[in-house]
This record gives C-alpha cells, sequence and structure tokens, in this order.
C-alpha cells in the first residue's frame, strides 16, 4: 500500500500576494492578478519570465470533465508529489487505496478550481521528510485555454520555515 506524501489541512480562495508566505506562490499570485479581471490564457505564461519559479511550479491540464493529466513539475514539485509527467487522475478513478483515493480527491479539487476561476492556496504538512512536521504552502490559478475554455491549472508549491520561498 502506497502512502501519500502530503495531507492537506486547509484550502481557501486568495485575492492578494500579501495572503501567501512562499516567495514563488506570491510571484506567481501577483502574475496571475496583473490580468484581472480576466482569467490569463496558459499562452500568456512564458517560463522565462518566470525562472525563479521553475523548481517549485506545476501545469496540471483538464482533459475532459473528470480527468486531469499532470503536465509539468518543477524539480520541488516533483520532490513533494512524487507523480510523473503524464500522469492521468479522475474523479472516476479507483480507490482502492491511499494513494489512489488521494488521486480522486485532487481531481474533485480541480474540478472545484476550475468552477469556480480563482486562485486556491493550500496549508499543509509533508510526510515523507525525516523531520516531522513539515509544512508547506501552495497556490493553485486556473488558465484558460486558446478557446477561453477554463482548461488548466498552473501551480507553485513551497516547503516553508526554509531559507528558500520563505519571506
Amino acid at each position: 500500500m502506497t502512502e501519500s506524501r502530503y495531507e492537506v489541512l486547509r484550502y481557501y480562495p486568495v485575492t492578494s500576494k500579501e495572503e501567501l508566505i512562499g516567495l514563488s506562490n506570491r510571484a506567481l499570485m501577483e502574475w496571475w492578478l496583473s490580468f484581472a479581471p480576466r482569467t490569463p490564457l496558459k499562452s500568456d505564461f512564458d517560463i522565462l519570465e518566470h525562472i525563479d519559479l521553475v523548481p517549485d511550479i506545476f501545469l496540471v491540464k483538464r482533459l475532459n470533465e473528470t480527468d486531469f493529466e499532470f503536465r509539468v513539475h518543477g524539480e520541488s514539485a516533483n520532490n513533494i508529489f512524487d507523480e510523473y509527467i503524464g500522469k492521468i487522475i479522475s474523479t472516476q478513478g479507483p480507490q482502492n487505496n491511499d494513494r489512489e483515493r488521494k488521486d480522486v480527491q485532487l481531481a474533485q479539487y480541480y474540478v472545484e478550481i476550475l468552477n469556480q476561476p480563482s486562485c486556491v492556496r493550500n496549508e499543509g504538512i509533508l510526510s515523507f521528510l525525516k523531520k516531522k512536521n513539515v509544512k508547506f504552502e501552495s497556490l493553485d490559478c486556473p488558465l484558460l485555454d486558446e478557446q477561453g475554455n477554463l482548461a488548466y491549472i498552473i501551480g507553485t508549491i513551497t516547503i516553508l520555515g526554509q531559507n528558500k520561498g520563505h519571506s
């Protein structure tokens, strides 16, 4: 049985970078808000303009109403999520173990984000590190595809209490 590497304690919509702690999260929020009142397109995000975010960034694509594909994971994000690029999760997925149940919950959460186009802050605890109670903060922001559909989620994740990514 595969154990979950993280536990989300709470999540809620955010409307300003001041509500965030991690530097990568704050930078992504600032970028996303620069398009207000519209939601940015995926093509609006140029990774070359955000090199500092590369280790912490991730991108998820909605394939249909229930399925999502992991498209990009920076090194830090990959270390936390331990998911491979191209993995598909679904609200209709199997739930035979903790990992599969978490995947279904994550897909349900992604549906929520794309149904209410605002950025969402997550707070949680990482369980795979040798230290206990290592906290993380992540930010998930919806993006539009070229047809104007809410089809992507771009996010950053930061381990809190370390020099990197902490204000």
